[in-house]
């Protein structure tokens, strides 16, 4: 729902959810930017409707289309890039935050993750308080840490479990007889919830929190699996030895006390109903006769 408050949002990373969420504020009424590192990438932004803007991060400079910077709300959405090393995205977020003192943007939406909790064999919350255990979730920790720390805007992190959905299900029949960690709590959240979830921060003008944003239920993986073979008309995969991996179950309970958000699929077994038109269309490779 719009909120007049907050007309103008640039949106920093326009990828798998940051594409669809420029076209959905877009049609809600605001003003958007959305960032791409390519001019074929402007190119795309502008030809579904929202304003492209050329900008790249780097650990000591951004290069940027300077009207990208007048927003109300910046909403950033660019996960570290491993590969060069945890401390090369915190680089970037220290340029960025440098950068951002500059500007007029007064309010950020971080899109971190529930990597920044260890596996500790039990329900996580917020409160949680111990690192993490891979360097993907140092680093967005990092990044959460500096970015509320900053006093000239206000923060609210949202960290989203395992982003799943149209092109990211278990589509082929090797991908659901996948077998290691069968016996793990998933924490999933499809892209639409993503998107509900950003848009009711904006409508309930709610800052300097962090939330976990995840589904509901959390089917063990294995069970996952045979839901998407029964969706997609794959051989039911088989039960493999139980294995002894850790894991984590998050709570979204803060999310949906203080933002009274609802989730239109609050359990990963339904994903595969809501994937619409979009949905992958399976090969015949392993696929069950009728």
């Amino acid at each position: 729902m719009y909120n007049p408050k907050f007309p103008a949002i640039s949106i920093l990373g326009c990828g798998w959810v940051g594409k669809p969420l420029a076209q959905h504020l877009q049609s809600e009424g605001y003003r958007v930017k959305g960032s791409r590192t390519s001019a074929a990438g402007v190119e795309e932004m502008n030809r579904l409707g929202v304003q492209g803007c050329l900008v790249k991060l780097e650990e000591t400079k951004i290069t940027a289309d300077p009207e990208f910077w007048d927003a109300d709300v910046l909403i950033i959405d660019v996960p570290p890039r491993m590969q060069r090393g945890e401390g090369a995205f915190v680089r970037e977020m220290n340029t960025l935050i440098a950068h951002l003192r500059s500007t007029r943007i007064s309010k950020i939406i971080f899109i971190s993750s529930t990597s920044v909790y260890p596996n500790v064999n039990d329900k996580v919350t917020e409160e949680c308080t111990k690192l993490p255990d891979t360097p993907n979730g140092l680093a967005l920790l990092k990044a959460e840490q500096l970015l509320m720390a900053e006093k000239g805007w206000d923060t609210v992190v949202l960290r989203f479990g395992g982003l799943a959905g149209y092109d990211r299900l278990p589509a082929t029949q090797r991908k659901v007889n996948e077998g290691k960690g069968q016996d793990k709590p998933l924490n999933l959240i499809h892209r639409i919830d993503c998107i509900g979830v950003i848009d009711a921060v904006l409508e309930k003008d709610c800052w300097n929190e962090v939330f976990n944003a995840c589904a509901s239920a959390h089917p063990m993986k294995f069970n996952y699996h045979v839901a998407a073979a029964a969706h997609f008309g794959f051989l039911r995969p088989r039960r493999k030895t139980p294995d002894d991996e850790s894991y984590k179950i998050v709570s979204n309970s803060k999310l949906k006390k203080m933002l009274g958000y609802t989730f239109k699929y609050d359990n990963p077994l339904e994903f595969f109903e809501a994937t619409g038109s979009l949905a992958p269309q399976p090969s015949g490779e392993g696929r069950a006769k009728a």
